[in-house]
């Protein structure tokens, strides 16, 4: 297995808390004012935000590793990082805060104007884009 995987694997855990501090910030700023407002939408705008601290976050650790990768790397990673987040957010969900599958599924629904599919196609594409400018900048 190459090193970069390896890294690549402990770095979820900071994509982790990135998302967790996201969440923390919409419920404890800007949720309690919109969500009377315009309802679902502070939702929305902070998997918009989460996005933002992932391509932050991917830019500067492809940015900084010093180990070799490819952009199939990436791809592979990418995947991982997704099927990793849906194992943890079906058994968070499942087993912490007693979730029913048919809730969690609903975060799925982007024909309802949900953004969470989003959010994972996200993190498979993010790590080519800093591939090219991180290459380009080369």
């Amino acid at each position: 297995m190459k090193k970069i995987y390896l890294h690549a694997l402990w770095f979820w855990f900071v994509l982790l808390l990135l998302a967790i501090i996201n969440g923390i910030i919409r419920d404890a700023t800007y949720k309690p004012i919109l969500e009377p407002l315009i309802g679902h939408w502070a939702h929305q705008l902070s998997n918009i935000t989460g996005i933002l601290l992932f391509f932050c976050a991917i830019y500067l650790f492809l940015k900084y590793i010093k180990i070799d990768y490819t952009k199939r790397d990436l791809w592979k990673i990418g995947i991982m990082w997704i099927v990793m987040t849906i194992i943890f957010e079906f058994a968070f969900g499942y087993y912490v805060r007693n979730s029913l599958w048919s809730e969690m599924l609903e975060a799925y629904y982007f024909w309802k104007g949900e953004l969470w599919i989003f959010v994972l196609i996200s993190v498979v594409i993010i790590p080519q884009i800093c591939f090219k400018m991180l290459k380009n900048r080369r």
